[in-house]
């Protein structure tokens, strides 16, 4: 059952909705305009809104814009009458989900509620990819060359309008940084259609892509946007040749009337798409009209000196979220987090440190508040880390006294009784540190 906000100025209509939509089965929650209905928003958890155009106080088009600003996973349904559908479409363009016209046909409105319930929960889980890959200062965390590429490209080629394939496990981000391509861009006052693919039914990929009697489809949302085809190796293979076609030449049907492809495509896939043109279920041809502008996220498990910047931002976020002072994390819970192999990547970590938040009583969180599964318990067994903490934390400390005594002797340029004066420890102790170490100066 799916809670699902009605948002009308008259009475009748309100009634009318909600019978229909309990008759599926549905809680309805009505509200007599937009301002009242962003109110019951802000405090209360909806899967679908479904609201009319013309309203006092806040119109649809307002209530829209506010939604999508601050909950982009609850799908909007605009209300219009026939001599606003011109409307309708422009509401669609600014990120509605579908519209309904006056007088209501029940099959078409049952049909379009049951889709943007379905819709609902997978909006809400692309919703938290949307916010595990992150930006810090408008720029990814990641210190690790692989991640300073990526950041690279997407300084580099933002503006461009070649197409761009972005690939990378589960959980890595590649939403973040379709949204950073987008909002560095020109083009960041237009559209950014996100088109679902994985989310969405085969038998209505072709009408979501493509558009049919009179609705358009994502590529037409997008105008002169941004198209973002999200898990593109889950498109049906007939669709994948139009697909092609509309990419080559630019153009695509509406009805019987040609319109030119003005919006920038990016494309992002879990899969390795070339394993599945080698199985026959997707076009070379494709692959390599989207490859223009490859971008590859590693995994977490290979860039383990990011844990620590992400850890630290997701306390931050949740000690807010939850109104606590979470602030930092002990050594030993750290290590553990470096060590864990991280099959769900910085999506798994973000839900860890938002797990440990939650029950934390203290400023600093330890390894016992660290969620269970992390310690291989018979739901997700420990595999793939056998080091000991310890040994694990021991390797850090010397990473950290190595960077330490290099960076003092830089300054003390090579100095050795300055350097050892600058770290508090006695000239001896820093001489069999520097030859344990295998650190090489020359002093100056």
């Amino acid at each position: 059952m799916a809670r699902i906000l009605i948002v009308d100025d008259e009475e009748s209509v309100r009634r009318v909705l909600s019978i229909q939509t309990r008759r599926l089965g549905h809680e309805a929650i009505e509200a007599e305009n937009g301002a009242q209905a962003w109110s019951l928003i802000q405090k209360e958890e909806f899967q679908t809104i479904i609201t009319d155009l013309k309203m006092p106080e806040m119109d649809g088009l307002e209530l829209l814009q506010l939604v999508r600003k601050d909950f982009p996973q609850i799908p909007v349904i605009m209300i219009t009458a026939h001599g606003t559908i011109d409307t309708a479409v422009e509401a669609m363009k600014r990120g509605a989900f579908d519209y309904i016209t006056k007088p209501f046909n029940q099959e078409e409105f049952l049909k379009t509620i049951e889709r943007a319930v379905l819709s609902a929960a997978s909006m809400s889980k692309e919703f938290q990819r949307s916010r595990t890959f992150l930006r810090q200062e408008e720029k990814i965390i990641g210190t690790t060359d692989e991640m300073q590429k990526v950041y690279s490209i997407i300084e580099q080629v933002a503006n461009s309008p070649s197409n761009v394939l972005i690939t990378g496990e589960a959980g890595t981000g590649k939403e973040v940084v379709v949204r950073l391509l987008h909002d560095k861009s020109e083009r960041r006052l237009l559209p950014l259609v996100r088109a679902y693919i994985s989310a969405c039914p085969v038998l209505q990929q072709e009408e979501n892509l493509f558009g049919k009697d009179g609705h358009p489809g994502w590529i037409e949302l997008a105008e002169a946007g941004t198209l973002y085809l999200d898990e593109v190796g889950a498109l049906a293979l007939d669709l994948q040749a139009r697909l092609y076609d509309v990419l080559t030449s630019k153009t695509f049907q509406r009805g019987q009337e040609t319109k030119n492809l003005e919006c920038r495509v990016i494309a992002a896939s879990d899969y390795n798409l070339l394993e599945k043109i080698d199985q026959g279920v997707f076009r070379k041809d494709l692959f390599y009209c989207l490859n223009v502008v490859p971008i590859y996220l590693p995994p977490l498990r290979e860039r383990t000196q990011d844990i620590e910047p992400l850890v630290d931002y997701f306390l931050g976020v949740f000690s807010k979220k939850f109104k606590k002072n979470v602030s930092q994390i002990d050594d030993e819970a750290l290590f553990h987090l470096i060590q864990y192999p991280w099959p769900g990547n910085i999506r798994e970590l973000e839900n860890c440190i938002e797990y440990a938040v939650n029950i934390a009583d203290k400023p600093n969180l330890t390894k016992s508040q660290l969620p269970p599964h992390l310690f291989g318990t018979p739901i997700s067994p420990r595999k793939n880390w056998d080091i000991p903490w310890k040994d694990a934390l021991r390797a850090k400390v010397e990473s950290l006294e190595k960077v330490a005594i290099e960076e003092a002797l830089r300054s003390s340029h090579g100095d050795l009784l300055r350097a050892s004066q600058k770290l508090g420890v006695p000239p001896s102790l820093l001489e069999e540190k520097v030859l344990a170490f295998k650190i090489s100066f020359q002093p100056q």
